[in-house]
């Protein structure tokens, strides 16, 4: 063992558990089991110390609450409730409660902000993806005005200029040689910052032509995304706990390289706000700009300008830093283990190729069925994100009980759990693209959520899938190299486990 490991295990035994165990059994709720129980709500205990020993072991907590979910399921239960770090968690597993819960009454909900508050973060705090209230309903209004479908019809020609340049990355991978084969997940990587760079961000990042890291992967080669290590805990918890001292010294979960590179991207848009209108395609840094203009330039407490525009630069790329390029790879996985799929899908490809002329276009490739089909399996099997939490801002009666959820109280939706339940998916651990074959899904298969608060851009996603996998399946078969992981590794026969940026696949070209 590692003395670094030892280190940690010592910690834990001798620190971490003892005052989790006193600081529970000082906040700890007697009533807490009552209330559940007495409204007839299935009770599954207090799981602190549970989560926090899973935790050290390395168990996600994507992992740790589908294993919760599976407990609710096996005692047939539709709703269950439990408590952790002194707050009550909420866990349903009906659909139409998951819909109540997020389209038909949302108003009843927001965000989770009480377990780990950013309000000290002086950088992220001020992002989209952490705001709250009106300023969070104001400026998502106005960004999602460059997320709608004929937006995205807009950059289709730029998307297909990195689609075709993929290939020419792949094909320079392949001149190279070598018997592992090529790591997609790190080809999707650079195809996704490219994308982002140019359509987000209105930059040349130039990373598919490299080898190497480009400047953009440099940069959010920094990026903190992972809690998976307990010493990776000390920033969001300092900033949490002490939010003024974390304000004042300007502490930041996002390291300093990244504040200064979106700092400088706002500043020149700033510097040249005067030569794009908002309706030219290529505008989000614009509209980012003119969003602050209208929402507090007149305010006399307002933000800092040039604060503002980046955070809100960094929160709109930060959500696709990593889901995109996983969705990508693990779609390139999966083809690479089902032969017939893959060509399936090439077909599909291939007849919308030709009978456009030799070329895609975006109102042929938004009709494609089969590629849909293949992307939606791919994300219930491998969805990015694994948890969808929303916290209970004004009381709620569920319907069909007597039980009220409480103001404060946490409601946490497992993606995988759902994903997983053979009870809305038939043998749900077999890769079927059919299965999305005009079968209504909803609220039982939730990649990007669903309501007010679902994934912005959601839109900007699949035609980034879409048009990576048109041009590599356009060029070359894909098949398992010698460090493909076969078969897919499960935890608990349910979860599966890849590092998605080490997804390993042969390309070979088609001539």
């Amino acid at each position: 063992m590692a003395l670094g490991d030892k280190i940690n295990t010592l910690f834990s035994i001798y620190f971490i558990f003892p005052l989790a165990k006193v600081y529970l059994y000082l906040i700890r709720n007697p009533k807490t089991r009552e209330y559940f129980e007495s409204n007839g709500i299935l009770y599954l205990g207090d799981v602190s110390v549970d989560y926090v020993k899973n935790f050290i072991d390395g168990i996600s907590g994507t992992k740790y609450w589908m294993k919760v979910y599976n407990r609710i399921k096996q005692a047939n239960a539709d709703l269950a409730g439990c408590a952790m770090a002194g707050y009550n968690f909420v866990l349903p597993r009906n659909p139409s409660l998951i819909k109540a819960i997020l389209v038909k009454d949302a108003s009843h909900f927001g965000r989770v902000d009480t377990l780990l508050s950013l309000k000290g973060d002086y950088f992220v705090s001020k992002s989209l993806i952490f705001a709250q209230g009106e300023a969070w309903k104001k400026t998502r209004a106005k960004f999602e005005s460059a997320f709608t479908p004929s937006k995205i019809k807009q950059n289709f020609d730029q998307v297909n200029q990195f689609g075709k340049n993929l290939v020419a990355y792949l094909n320079r991978e392949l001149d190279r040689g070598t018997k592992a084969g090529i790591n997609f997940g790190l080809a999707a990587h650079k195809y996704t910052l490219d994308v982002a760079g140019s359509t987000t961000l209105n930059l040349n990042t130039g990373s598919l032509q490299t080898r190497g890291p480009s400047h953009i992967e440099q940069v959010w080669g920094k990026f903190f995304v992972s809690f998976d290590n307990f010493w990776n805990w000390w920033k969001p918890g300092f900033i949490q706990w002490f939010p003024r001292i974390a304000t004042y010294f300007k502490i930041t979960l996002v390291d300093k390289e990244i504040v200064q590179f979106y700092r400088h991207v706002a500043k020149g848009e700033m510097n040249n706000s005067n030569e794009n209108e908002v309706g030219d395609k290529n505008n989000f840094v614009q509209l980012v700009h003119s969003t602050w203009q209208e929402l507090y330039g007149r305010h006399v407490d307002r933000p800092d300008e040039e604060e503002w525009i980046a955070a809100n630069l960094f929160g709109m790329t930060v959500p696709g830093y990593q889901t995109t390029p996983t969705l990508i790879s693990m779609c390139a996985y999966v083809l690479a283990l089902h032969q017939d799929v893959q060509d399936k899908l090439r077909d599909e490809v291939n007849a919308t190729f030709e009978s456009n002329g030799g070329e895609f276009n975006y109102a042929a490739v938004s009709q494609m069925s089969y590629v849909d089909m293949v992307i939606n399996e791919t994300l219930r099997m491998h969805s990015p994100v694994g948890l969808l939490g929303r916290m209970c801002t004004k009381e709620y009666p569920v319907p069909g009980t007597k039980y009220v959820i409480k103001v404060g109280d946490i409601i946490l939706i497992s993606l995988y759990g759902l994903h997983y339940d053979e009870e809305y998916h038939e043998n749900p651990q077999v890769f079927n693209p059919e299965r999305f074959s005009g079968v209504n899904k909803d609220f039982t298969f939730l990649p990007f959520s669903q309501g007010l608060k679902s994934c912005i851009g959601i839109w900007m996603v699949m035609m980034q899938t879409k048009m990576a996998l048109c041009h590599v399946l356009r060029n070359f078969r894909l098949t398992p190299s010698p460090d493909t992981l076969i078969p897919m590794k499960f935890v608990n026969s349910q979860v599966p486990v890849m590092d998605p940026e080490k997804v390993f696949v042969n390309c070979t070209k088609i001539e």
